[in-house]
């Protein structure tokens, strides 16, 4: 009897010492079944599971929830991963110990409600990453002008103010971003006065970039845990549309893996340092940019919902291991098991 009572009392120790994370992911509602949450989007939610399969191997209970399911205090749906079946009720935010922001499809165009469920995470959850000061931080891309005022190497990047204007009426071209999106939607060439009539009335809502010739050969995305590098890929415009200057494979990009230089290296930390001095912790992200005569030129800075693109250099389940071990490293810097027993 004391040997199955000391079994039992050591089985309850390790349940109570296993962790809880929460991560927020884009579902295929179609592919989704009692036992399976289906994911969408190959290059980033099918990470995911590799993800989700390092964090259970180093005793992570792993949930996965639709952001669309979220009512403002809790998630109307809520699947265990290593259960394999959606919990009926779904578990309270509170008993998170970890909660992962990573794909959301579709916040950009309800960015209240998105903050909403930020702010939820950050009074429900001790930990989240990316930090919620970052993550809003990020979501503007008014965080480039910062960057380039810092000193960080960026493809020159302004508002469409008068200067713009008059560069444009030269004869000179420009990339119109949206502040607020994702996947190149709403991103124009624009080569005249006339072209920047797409956005008449809209003018604060975008930044303009030098368009860069260089992106046809390639626009180099490096991927770090914190500071920490990981892998590399190079993305190219569709090859057959020479007009085409965006690199996302939903127009025709391609992906290749890429090995950058130490140079290359030492400009990607510089910038996620850089962005940590604004306040901002960084954690899991992805620096995007080209070459220029002036050395590397930043394009983005991907510190909210970076895809990983690990499957390209088949180190998908390699990289999963690794960001669960920097999970499970940040987890015991914030005491987070500890102040679970």
């Amino acid at each position: 009897m004391e040997c199955c009572a000391l079994s039992c009392w050591t089985a309850r120790t390790e349940v109570q010492e296993m962790s809880k994370v929460l991560i927020t992911i884009n579902e295929d509602r179609s592919l989704t079944t009692e036992n399976t949450f289906g994911v969408t989007y190959k290059v980033d939610e099918h990470d995911c599971l590799d993800y989700a399969r390092g964090l259970a191997s180093l005793g992570s209970e792993v949930y996965f929830v639709n952001w669309q399911d979220f009512d403002g205090h809790q998630f109307a749906r809520m699947f265990h991963h290593n259960g394999r079946r959606f919990l009926s009720p779904p578990m309270p935010l509170e008993e998170m110990d970890l909660i992962w922001v990573y794909q959301m499809e579709g916040f950009y165009f309800d960015l209240p409600r998105f903050f909403q469920m930020v702010e939820r995470f950050k009074a429900a959850c001790p930990l989240v990453i990316n930090d919620p000061a970052t993550i809003r931080h990020n979501t503007d891309k008014m965080y480039l002008i910062e960057l380039q005022e810092a000193g960080a190497g960026v493809i020159p990047t302004r508002q469409c103010d008068d200067v713009f204007r008059e560069r444009l009426s030269r004869g000179e071209r420009f990339v119109l971003k949206p502040r607020y999106g994702e996947r190149g939607r709403g991103v124009i060439l624009v080569k005249s006065l006339n072209d920047v009539e797409q956005i008449s009335g809209k003018e604060e809502q975008y930044l303009a970039q030098d368009f860069m010739p260089s992106i046809r050969h390639g626009e180099k995305s490096l991927v770090f845990l914190g500071l920490e590098y990981h892998h590399a890929v190079l993305k190219r415009p569709c090859p057959s549309n020479p007009d085409e200057f965006r690199c996302n494979e939903s127009r025709g990009g391609t992906v290749a893996v890429y090995e950058p230089t130490a140079a290359e290296l030492d400009y990607a930390r510089n910038v996620l340092k850089t962005y940590e001095a604004f306040g901002c912790p960084v954690n899991y992200s992805r620096i995007d940019f080209v070459d220029s005569a002036n050395g590397p030129a930043l394009i983005e800075a991907e510190l909210l919902n970076p895809a990983a693109f690990a499957n390209y250099s088949k180190k998908g389940p390699q990289f999963g291991v690794k960001v669960a071990e920097y999970m499970h490293r940040k987890m015991k810097q914030a005491g987070v098991r500890a102040s679970r027993r």
